[in-house]
């Protein structure tokens, strides 16, 4: 169907609707949880896909084109050939499984002197992924 100015475009339904929060207006903070594959229909590839707001804390589920899902999923900035996705880590395309745990502490002291017992140290839990290649990632608890 040609409308004026060149093919008319499919409106969203109110199922189908691009990824965003609606109380923020953006989709700058959102943080995919779940891809689920629809039945094969016709037009478009869709895909159900939940999501929160990171900043608000909003929770979302509905039917999205795979394309938007696509396009928040590359803005994403992470380490080359590492991918976190639901809250798990993977790499070389499988789940990096969890290798053990420890307690960091991040204090330096500024002098060589004994910091007794007054010295504010702060300890912090990590916990250790490690891929079947042999990476390994060390996150905090």
């Amino acid at each position: 169907m040609q409308g004026i100015g060149g093919p008319s475009l499919p409106r969203l339904t109110q199922n189908t609707r691009p990824l965003g929060c609606l109380h923020c207006g953006t989709n700058e903070n959102v943080a995919i949880e779940s891809i689920e594959s629809l039945p094969p229909h016709p037009g478009e590839l869709q895909v159900q896909v939940g999501y929160v707001c990171r900043t608000c804390q909003g929770n979302y589920l509905h039917t999205a084109r795979f394309r938007d899902v696509a396009a928040v999923l590359n803005k994403v900035r992470s380490l080359e050939g590492l991918l976190r996705f639901a809250g798990e880590y993977f790499h070389c395309g499988e789940p990096m499984s969890l290798a053990g745990s420890n307690v960091k502490s991040i204090y330096a002291p500024l002098s060589t002197d004994d910091p007794g017992e007054d010295a504010s140290a702060v300890n912090v839990g990590t916990k250790l992924l490690r891929c079947q290649c042999g990476f390994q990632l060390e996150l905090p608890n």
